[in-house]
């Protein structure tokens, strides 16, 4: 349209000056080109000015200046709605993401909280199960001492139970002398295997082998001596039962502490093991699907909020690029409407008036 209108006032503005016919040579040269035709042809009409009516000429730019007016007027409503919707957009988009924004923030507090959490858990389970080991060495360790000491008390318990057999049968003996019965056997090894035993106990008990080997010898016939000895035996043999009495009374005093110690033991590792610990794995496994499940949201809040940006840096973009088109197309518009005025006037200068 620009073009056409330039050639138009190009060609009136020369035909308005010629005086006069142009050669031959002149006319060959401006049929070659449009420019040149639309020249001839403006000079023809210049010629024929008053010969012909030229409203429809008149009406047709009219038309195409109505045409140009109204194109101004529907591109100018085109971009106020564009720009309404632009901005609803841009709202909506604004919106989204601030809303994205928010969720991800929150979501990155609770999946911190949940970590913290469940580091808390970790290092519990890792103390109670360092608790459980201690607990199941110190038991190990007192059942351990438990067998030991019971076999050491065992031992001792048959020392005391031989030492006491053997002095009975030393009693038994002097008894038979004392009775005059006729003893067939006359040997202390027996007397001395059986107190040999006490030997830890600090018993001195070789001066009564020795006094009991003298009075089992077949010339031994002194009855006081033979009292005397009877009697160290008897209170040796009751000094033994005593012994042996405290010794197991002892023991199971000590006994009766341990077994409450393992008891507590027992207990307290059946806590850790059946109830605790299970316990705290299952709040970890709880927590670690927890976290699993706030990094999945986190994840899909970020690739939202990315999408959101992206829509909305698309839609500033495609904004302004409308913008632009929209101030070209104006400009051009208005250009072209600013140039009917001219054109009338080279038209009314070469002749050509509106009727």
């Amino acid at each position: 349209m620009r073009k056409l209108v330039s050639i138009l006032l190009i060609s009136l503005t020369l035909a308005s000056q010629i005086q006069g016919p142009l050669s031959n040579q002149v006319m060959n040269e401006l049929e070659q080109t449009h420019l040149g035709k639309a020249f001839l042809k403006l000079l023809s009409l210049k010629s024929k000015a008053q010969q012909f009516d030229f409203s429809k000429l008149y009406a047709a730019l009219d038309d195409l200046q109505n045409s140009i007016k109204q194109r101004l007027t529907d591109e100018q409503q085109a971009y106020q709605q564009d720009e309404v919707q632009y901005f609803t957009d841009k709202e909506f988009f604004s919106g989204q993401i601030t809303q994205f924004q928010n969720e991800i923030a929150q979501l990155e507090i609770d999946v911190t909280d949940f970590t913290e959490s469940r580091d808390l858990l970790q290092i519990a389970l890792n103390g109670k199960i360092d608790e459980l080991k201690e607990v199941q060495s110190l038991a190990d360790g007192l059942s351990a001492r438990i067998k030991q000491e019971e076999g050491i008390f065992n031992g001792q318990q048959n020392q005391y139970t031989n030492a006491v057999q053997a002095l009975d049968s030393a009693l038994q003996l002097i008894g038979q002398l004392r009775d005059g019965s006729f003893i067939q056997n006359r040997s202390v090894s027996f007397l001395e295997e059986g107190l040999k035993q006490l030997q830890h106990q600090r018993i001195m008990y070789a001066p009564l082998i020795t006094a009991f080997t003298q009075i089992m010898a077949p010339s031994f016939n002194d009855s006081e001596a033979t009292a005397k000895v009877q009697k160290l035996i008897q209170n040796l043999r009751d000094t033994v039962v005593k012994n042996k009495t405290d010794l197991e009374n002892a023991y199971q005093q000590v006994r009766a502490i341990d077994d409450h110690n393992i008891s507590q033991y027992n207990q307290r590792i059946t806590n850790l093991s059946t109830i605790v610990i299970p316990t705290i794995q299952a709040e970890i496994q709880t927590r670690d699907s927890q976290i699993q499940t706030k990094q999945n949201l986190l994840r899909d809040a970020q690739t939202n909020f990315k999408t959101a940006s992206d829509n909305l840096d698309n839609t500033n973009n495609r904004w302004v690029e409308r913008t632009n088109e929209h101030n070209k197309l104006m400009d051009q518009l208005l250009t072209q409407q600013s140039l009917f005025p001219k054109i009338v006037t080279q038209l009314e200068g070469a002749g050509v008036r509106r009727r």
